[in-house]
This record gives structure tokens, C-alpha cells and sequence, in this order.
């Protein structure tokens, strides 16, 4: 499990982040967001048999949405910048929402061309779509799927929602306060 505490977490390479007193988003050593993102994925990995992960910013002003990085069976791609079309998107309907979505029938996936190519694998048996929120706003996804039925039913009965909205909090920072 990744230690998890009142003003941080630490993931399995030992990347921290959390808030500072005044509740701020912080990186140790400004850690690059795609690393905390590989480095919780590569943690989460086994409990959940992760075999693809996605992470996607919002920006809901301009109805746009960017996979900014992904993980496949422990292969890291960052330095993305893929825009993603929102017609058809279970992705922006999930933000829409801003709740978990899980899914345990992967065949009948509602979302377009491209998320299907950004989170699922041939082979996969279910799927996690968990917001990434600051002050209530939905500032990006993460996105995980397994070749497991139902992998993720804990994330539905809220197991990552502390350390999503302060992955949400870093997203805030890094991203839209630079």
C-alpha cells in the first residue's frame, strides 16, 4: 500500500507529494507530473493488476482534453500531448460527472476511438476511470484497465479518493499555477 498520511504519500520509488501547512500541492525536488504518475502506477500495479494506465488534464473552460501519459505493462511514455476529441467521450462524460467509473464488460466500451486505443488492450476484462479534482473542479483523469474482471471495485467504494484529489491538487500547480 502507498504510506499515506494527513500531509503526504509516498509512492514505491519513493517520489512524495502532497500539501504543504497551508494545504498547497508540492512535489519533492518538483518531481515532473508524469513521474508521480508512473511512479503510483508502478505501485498500484500489482494490487490491482494494472496492465495499461492513462493520464488525462482537463481544461474545462475551453472543453479540451490532453492524455499527457501513459503506462503499459510497465513500459512509461511521457512528454504526450495528445488532444482528445470529447464527441462521443466517456472520458468528458466522466468529468462531466466527476465520480468513478468502473467498467466489467469491456466489449461494449461507450467512449471513442481513441480513448479505447489510450486504455484498453485486446485482452482487457475491466477498467477505471477515477477523477482528478481541486476545489470541486475536475482538472484531469486517471485511467487504468486489467485483463482481471472487476480489478477495481474498491476504487467505486472510494480506496484512492485521498490520494486522486491530491493528485487533482498537484495537477493545480503544476499545471494550471506555473
Amino acid at each position: 500500500m502507498i504510506d499515506n498520511n494527513d500531509n503526504h504519500w509516498t509512492t514505491a520509488t519513493g517520489v512524495t507529494a502532497g500539501t504543504d501547512s497551508r494545504g498547497g500541492a508540492r512535489t519533492k525536488q518538483d518531481t515532473p507530473l508524469s513521474e508521480v504518475f508512473h511512479a503510483l502506477t508502478d505501485r498500484l500495479r500489482k494490487e490491482y493488476n494494472i496492465d495499461k494506465g492513462v493520464l488525462v488534464l482537463r481544461n474545462d473552460e475551453a472543453r479540451q482534453l490532453a492524455a499527457v501519459s501513459t503506462w503499459h505493462r510497465g513500459i512509461a511514455r511521457d512528454g504526450l500531448r495528445l488532444n482528445l476529441p470529447v464527441d462521443a467521450s466517456l472520458f468528458e462524460k466522466v468529468a462531466e460527472q466527476g465520480h468513478v467509473y468502473t467498467e466489467d464488460f469491456c466489449e461494449s466500451f461507450s467512449g471513442n476511438f481513441f480513448e479505447r486505443k489510450l486504455l484498453l488492450d485486446d485482452d482487457s476484462r475491466s477498467f477505471v476511470l477515477q477523477p482528478l479534482k481541486s476545489d470541486g473542479r475536475v482538472l484531469g483523469l486517471l485511467g487504468y484497465s486489467s485483463r482481471k474482471p472487476m480489478a477495481f471495485v474498491t476504487f467505486e467504494e472510494g480506496a484512492l479518493d485521498d490520494i486522486c484529489d491530491r493528485l487533482g491538487s498537484i495537477i493545480e500547480k503544476l499545471v494550471y499555477h506555473q
